[in-house]
């Protein structure tokens, strides 16, 4: 068996009876509600709505954007002093102080360091130009899948320091002072800005001249550096390359008695090939003439040919006598005799 545990008092019922009335007496549609901004507000966006980055990287996105800054930067500044475009920057003084890529990879700002005269306006242009070319050169290294659009921006904190300086050297020295570079003030010397006259600076210039000018020595120049001895070593080496040099040239100096191993200093183009045929041929019919003679002196004479036979040693029998022990020695050979075997 269910309950229903509903409890109703007259007072919601009624209540309930005098909605449902005044709705059949008043047959009025329910008013939709449109947000309204009040008059007072500006209708125009903020600088928030405006700047509002719509994807912002995790942890692993900002370890990426600060890898891609030093990539970027290395690479840009690369190109830019030994690229394509570097002939035509290359005078300007540009100065690339940041790179920073957007969080949404879109684009790279390239922060430059103006100089605050006229010519950061012609540094601007000449930058925008050069932002294709530099675009063209990074993709070619593959840093990235796709490379973002290059813009050179001006380095607002430098601008505003070197505008500062400006400022304050124009409040100290006034609007016509032209600064000297550091180095310019330690070469020359400290300068009177009080006006002298002719007399005083005649006499100025005799005593200049007059004083005697005392050139300071130079300390000597050691040559110790890590604890060896540079002198000795360099002079060890100079004198035997002194020696090699002087027996060079004492091999080639022909008054000296040194037996030379090396070719003669003749040229190629100096010998005369034909001249040395003849000589070779001259040679060799005086030689053919004398074994002719020779030969027939033999000939003629037999106690020559005796006592030449007589002194030849005798090899042959030697070598028979040799062989012969030999066979001897050899076992079963008077076996081989008795049995009528040929004895090879």
């Amino acid at each position: 068996m269910l309950r229903r545990f509903y409890h109703c008092s007259c007072v919601l019922f009624n209540k309930k009876q005098g909605v449902k009335l005044c709705k059949m007496l008043n047959p009025k549609h329910k008013k939709q509600w449109y947000p309204v901004q009040p008059v007072e507000s500006n209708s125009m966006p903020s600088v928030k709505s405006l700047t509002k980055i719509k994807y912002e990287p995790g942890k692993r996105g900002v370890r990426r954007v600060a890898m891609l800054n030093k990539l970027f930067m290395k690479n840009i500044t690369d190109i830019m002093s030994t690229g394509t475009v570097s002939m035509e920057v290359v005078g300007r003084g540009i100065e690339i102080s940041k790179v920073k890529v957007t969080p949404d990879f879109k684009t790279v700002n390239v922060f430059w360091v103006c100089k605050g005269d006229t010519t950061d306006e012609d540094t601007d242009n000449f930058l925008r130009s050069i932002a294709g070319p530099l675009r063209h050169e990074l993709s070619t290294l593959r840093l990235m899948g796709e490379v973002p659009f290059i813009v050179f921006v001006k380095d607002k904190e430098e601008a505003q320091l070197v505008d500062l300086s400006r400022c304050l050297a124009m409040a100290d020295y006034g609007e016509e002072y032209t600064p000297t570079e550091m180095g310019h003030l330690l070469k020359t010397d400290f300068m009177s800005n009080s006006k002298l006259s002719p007399e005083m600076k005649a006499k100025i210039k005799q005593l200049e001249d007059e004083l005697p000018v005392l050139e300071e020595p130079l300390p000597e120049m050691t040559h110790n550096v890590f604890g060896l001895e540079h002198e000795q070593i360099m002079n060890r080496l100079l004198a035997a390359r002194k020696k090699t040099k002087d027996a060079w040239d004492s091999l080639n100096d022909p008054e000296t008695n040194v037996i030379s191993y090396r070719t003669s200093g003749v040229q190629g183009s100096q010998i005369d090939v034909s001249k040395q045929k003849k000589d070779i041929a001259e040679f060799l019919l005086q030689r053919q003439i004398l074994q002719n003679k020779l030969h027939k002196k033999l000939k003629n004479d037999p106690e020559t040919i005796e006592t030449v036979i007589d002194e030849t040693p005798d090899y042959v029998n030697d070598d028979i006598d040799e062989d012969y022990e030999e066979d001897f020695d050899e076992p079963f050979y008077y076996d081989k005799v008795d049995n009528g075997k040929k004895i090879s």
